[in-house]
């Protein structure tokens, strides 16, 4: 699990990922699906030097009219704090065999932009290959408090564990989360994510995104979780949904959170000024 984040990322958050810039200016554009997260570990000393090359491939690549989406985040807690999450956004599992584009599973040495992070960035990079992950959105589970095509300043992703079998239940349990934040008037955006590979399968992702640490408080004072939950679905729901909580997942089963920050220059959107 110390590797796992977002989209969430896992993810305003991961939830405008692919739809809120301004350079792609297809109409029906779906929203995406499918994020990939690359894990990129830099020594402290290279670090400046690292962020001001991928900056410089930003505007390069990433900044113009139809042109590939990246966006950076860095990890401000946890195992993996001081680290790098860059990732990307997909609709369909078809969008991976789209040719000439930096969007895919693997790394094409034949696209110009993959071969420009090649020579100029990898070499900053503490390991050449970084680590991997795919994550698909779970439907019903995506909410935005923000303004329309507003990217997050920050975000928090909250990870677990459930049984084997759990999924439909786990769904549920997640929408109706959802349900309940969407409903709050809570200055977030966010969705929940299941691993697709690069880790356990049986890990789920909530990521949350917001623009300050006070609007965040909110969500986390003592006791706000159960109020907001039950203003939305009735008295008396907090306990069935912790029942039902208990019951869905791993009994000691491994959890996570990290706060992660978005590095606007080093991304494809830029945050409201």
């Amino acid at each position: 699990m110390k590797n796992l984040i977002v989209l969430t990322a896992i993810l305003s958050g991961l939830t405008n990922i692919g739809l809120a810039d301004d350079h792609v200016k297809t109409e029906n554009k779906k929203e995406p699906s499918i994020y990939v997260v690359r894990h990129i570990e830099v020594e402290v000393e290279k670090a400046k030097e690292f962020e001001d090359a991928v900056a410089e491939k930003t505007q390069k690549y990433n900044r113009s009219e139809g042109s590939d989406l990246w966006f950076t985040y860095k990890v401000l807690t946890g195992p993996r704090t001081g680290q790098y999450a860059r990732l990307f956004g997909v609709s369909s599992w078809a969008d991976f065999d789209k040719k000439n584009t930096s969007n895919t599973v693997n790394i094409p040495r034949d696209n110009e932009e993959s071969a420009y992070w090649l020579e100029n960035i990898t070499p900053l990079q503490k390991n050449a290959n970084a680590p991997a992950e795919v994550w698909l959105t779970i439907p019903g589970t995506k909410y935005n408090n923000l303004g329309e095509g507003e990217q997050a300043r920050y975000g928090a992703l909250y990870k677990w564990k459930m049984k084997p079998g759990m999924y439909q239940k786990k769904t549920i349990h997640e929408t109706k989360m959802s349900e309940a934040l969407a409903a709050s008037g809570l200055k977030f955006q966010g969705q929940v994510m299941r691993f697709d590979s690069g880790g356990d399968y049986m890990a789920f992702g909530r990521w949350i995104g917001f623009n300050t640490w006070e609007e965040f408080g909110k969500f986390r004072e003592w006791g706000s979780l159960g109020k907001i939950y039950e203003a939305k679905h009735g008295e008396g729901t907090w306990v069935k949904y912790l029942e039902g909580w208990n019951a869905i997942h791993q009994d000691g089963g491994e959890t996570e959170t990290e706060y992660l920050e978005y590095l606007e220059d080093l991304s494809s959107i830029e945050l409201k000024k």
